[in-house]
């Protein structure tokens, strides 16, 4: 039987779960069986997928590609998201009612609260990404909003990609701002957003000694359009130009509500990448690329959980490679022959990538 979106089971549902990522408290396991149900009895198409792949088994990335399932069809969502897409392929699209984007917003600034905050009583929070207002679909400016929101002090903080891409003098000011009040500075956003920053930076002659608490937290792969970047050598360059020398990275995608973070510094992809820690409202596991079964070590393609996921099944194949260890699983790129995700792409191009 159907359940509605005013349905008085999904209302607790959705404060279980806003208590899991505000206080801490409640039950994951009950919480990640109740949204199984709620999948099986709003969606057919899910349920005959895991009758045939097994309960629970990650709805793969692709099927975003034509809308995927969505479990509230009758509810007018409150906010699409799209992925940008690569050239001549078909943009995903997520949709998000009024309970499911409140969800999102509570699972980012827990994640910010965790993973950016510096504990500084004024932190300059600098996005290397675009506003809503100029990209209303497109879920990192979501996100980078939240965190600098979480995270940052107004006066100081605020996005240095415009309309017609980087803004190089906005970001000098905030940055020289920040260094003269002391302040530390929290840089997020892309992580070749980064990579072309520092290009630009260089060629001016451009560097600082940010204050002590500074950090940079970049999200993506570290493939750009044209060139690839290992972590070590991403990080060599911003300590050059930034003077930083802490950092983190953020996996996220269009498809899931909460990010993924850094559990330590250890190195186990092929370009440096870190496992990722597991919340209690969800992380990364690996499956089998054969029998999709679950293994803890080795190679095998990623699936995240997520328990923030209201309006869609709550776990994803990501189309992505990782490498399980006993600290988490690193993302170590995406599946051989599979189209690599927009967002990131789409920023190295508006940042001015080559």
């Amino acid at each position: 039987m159907t359940v509605a979106h005013d349905d008085p089971y999904v209302g607790r549902l959705f404060e279980e779960i806003a208590t899991l990522l505000v206080d801490g408290d409640g039950d994951p396991e009950s919480i990640h069986d109740q949204l199984l149900e709620l999948a099986e009895a709003n969606s057919p198409e899910v349920a005959r997928y895991w009758r045939q792949n097994g309960r629970g088994v990650g709805i793969p990335d692709v099927a975003y590609k034509s809308g995927g399932p969505h479990l509230f069809p009758d509810e007018t969502p409150v906010r699409v998201f799209r992925t940008s897409g690569t050239t001549g392929s078909t943009r995903g699209e997520v949709r998000y009612t009024k309970l499911g984007l409140e969800l999102k917003r509570l699972a980012v600034t827990a994640g910010a609260k965790l993973n950016v905050a510096t504990g500084a009583g004024r932190t300059a929070v600098i996005r290397f990404a675009p506003t809503e207002a100029d990209q209303p679909t497109m879920a990192i400016a979501f996100d980078m909003a939240r965190i600098e929101e979480e995270v940052g002090a107004p006066e100081l903080s605020g996005s240095i990609i415009g309309p017609n891409g980087m803004e190089l003098d906005k970001l000098t000011a905030m940055l020289d701002a920040a260094v003269a009040e002391g302040a530390p500075v929290v840089m997020v956003g892309a992580t070749f957003a980064f990579v072309n920053v520092c290009d630009a930076l260089r060629g001016l002659g451009r560097s600082w000694e940010l204050p002590p608490g500074s950090k940079v937290v970049d999200g993506g792969g570290f493939k750009g359009r044209s060139r690839v970047m290992a972590v070590p050598q991403l990080r060599a360059t911003l300590t050059e130009v930034f003077g930083v020398v802490e950092f983190d990275n953020i996996f996220g995608m269009t498809e899931l509500a909460h990010q993924l973070f850094n559990a330590s510094p250890t190195r186990l992809g092929p370009l440096g990448e870190s496992p990722k820690a597991w919340r209690p409202w969800g992380g990364a596991r690996l499956r089998a690329s054969g029998t999709r079964e679950l293994i803890t070590e080795g190679r095998g393609l990623v699936e995240v959980t997520d328990l923030c996921l209201l309006d869609r099944p709550c776990a994803v194949l990501t189309g992505d490679v990782g490498i399980g260890s006993p600290e988490g699983v690193a993302i170590a790129g995406r599946v051989a022959g599979a189209a690599s995700r927009g967002c990131s792409l789409s920023l190295d191009e508006m940042t001015g990538g080559r």
